[in-house]
């Protein structure tokens, strides 16, 4: 029988759409919490975004494995009120709307330490809990422009560019799960709870610390240059047409780069003999290293890197990661029987926990599968919640009913 997860016993109500809370609350889902999913009837979004032909939703799936669901319109009174009675029986409430919306829904901060003054009550926000902008809406790609990132990921005929998908959300959701982390430390140190923030724009910023320290040291912005990072450091397509990331970021990886490439008599070169110079003369540089790896094909050019001891990676693709021996020996990526879509390749969790470690999740949540499990936990009885279906107020799934969220 496996350890349970570090956070087993910890209970999460999971207001969260989109990716940054998701992303969280899925982490916690993974290190054993309880995690319940509120959702309106009907549905969020999130369930009809980015479905395959064949009805997966990968989206939806990878950000909500492991959690239930509880389908409640939380917008009326009595869904309120039994969202409400939930709330005072855990230990996390994380919600990402606007700032102020719970609060007019008569769920924020306040409403619920009134009923569990225990409560760490985390927000995944935008721009963060204070400033003018604090209550405009924030995506993804807007906080990469706001924080420096597009800009410093430009290309090299100039135009800003986003880092990848997701960038900030998953960050942000990193941040958000850091913090709540911490404040569930704190308050078995002191019994207290509090309130918590990790925002988009906050995370953007901090993932970047040593590069924005040195801009504003140095008053200019040091970009990528086009995928290399130094003239040493980067991605250079071999002489197949393939590509290759080396990273001879240091003095003693550079004389394993020159002899590698045969290049020997470069390490002797003044013009080449320290970083800082060989950065100043890059535009003489970089085309020598160009010419060198378009001599091989890129798997020998790797066998022969690593063996000067020259970091050295084929530039792969997602689908490549499935034959990538320590990606699976890692557990990055692991095989699942879906309940409804057979076997399917999902990611897994990108830390270890020895004694008490991390478990992917191996169902996604139905809309409402868990509606009633929940609400009779605190108190409603089975003829009130029947009222509650017929109202529309909730809904509960059936394993005989339709599957939700199929339809895009």
């Amino acid at each position: 029988m496996s350890a349970p997860g570090p956070l087993a016993g910890v209970r999460v109500l999971d207001f969260t759409r989109f990716m940054q809370g998701p992303y969280a609350t899925r982490i916690f889902a993974d290190l054993g919490a309880e995690v319940i999913k509120v959702e309106r009837p009907g549905g969020e979004w999130d369930r009809r975004l980015r479905v395959s032909p064949s009805g997966f939703a990968g989206f939806f799936h990878g950000l909500n494995r492991g959690k239930k669901s509880m389908a409640v319109d939380i917008t009326t009174p009595e869904g309120r009120d039994g969202v409400l009675r939930v709330a005072a029986e855990v230990d996390i409430v994380i919600e990402n709307f606007r700032p102020g919306v719970m609060d007019r829904l008569g769920l924020g901060y306040d409403h619920v330490r009134a009923v569990n003054p225990r409560v760490i009550f985390a927000a995944a926000s935008g721009y963060g809990p204070h400033g003018p902008r604090a209550p405009e809406p924030m995506f993804d790609m807007v906080a990469q422009a706001i924080t420096g990132i597009s800009d410093f990921n430009r290309s090299p005929s100039g135009e800003p560019r986003l880092a990848t998908r997701g960038l900030a959300d998953t960050a942000g959701g990193m941040f958000l799960a850091m913090a709540v982390l911490a404040a569930l430390y704190s308050r078995e140190r002191t019994g207290e709870g509090q309130r918590v923030d990790a925002s988009l724009v906050g995370a953007g910023i901090g993932i970047h610390m040593a590069e924005i320290t040195i801009a504003l040291e140095e008053g200019r912005v040091n970009r990528l240059g086009g995928g290399r990072v130094t003239s040493t450091s980067g991605a250079f397509e071999a002489g197949d047409g393939r590509w290759l990331v080396i990273a001879a970021t240091d003095q003693k990886l550079w004389g394993g780069l020159s002899r590698a490439l045969g290049l020997e008599h470069l390490s002797e070169d003044e013009r080449f003999s320290k970083s800082r110079i060989r950065e100043r003369n890059r535009d003489v540089l970089e085309p020598l290293i160009e010419e060198a790896f378009r001599a091989r094909g890129r798997d020998e050019w790797i066998e022969i890197l690593q063996r000067n001891d020259v970091p050295v990676a084929a530039v792969d693709s997602f689908l490549d990661l499935p034959g990538n021996p320590d990606v699976r020996a890692n557990g990055y990526l692991v095989e699942q029987v879906d309940r409804f879509h057979g076997p399917i390749q999902i990611v897994g969790t990108p830390f270890h926990l020895e004694g008490t470690p991390a478990r992917v999740g191996e169902t996604t949540p139905e809309l409402g599968e868990h509606t009633a499990d929940q609400l009779s936990r605190v108190g409603i009885a089975p003829d009130e919640l029947e009222r509650l279906i017929a109202a529309g107020i909730v809904q509960v799934w059936h394993p005989d009913a339709e599957r939700e969220g199929q339809d895009t």
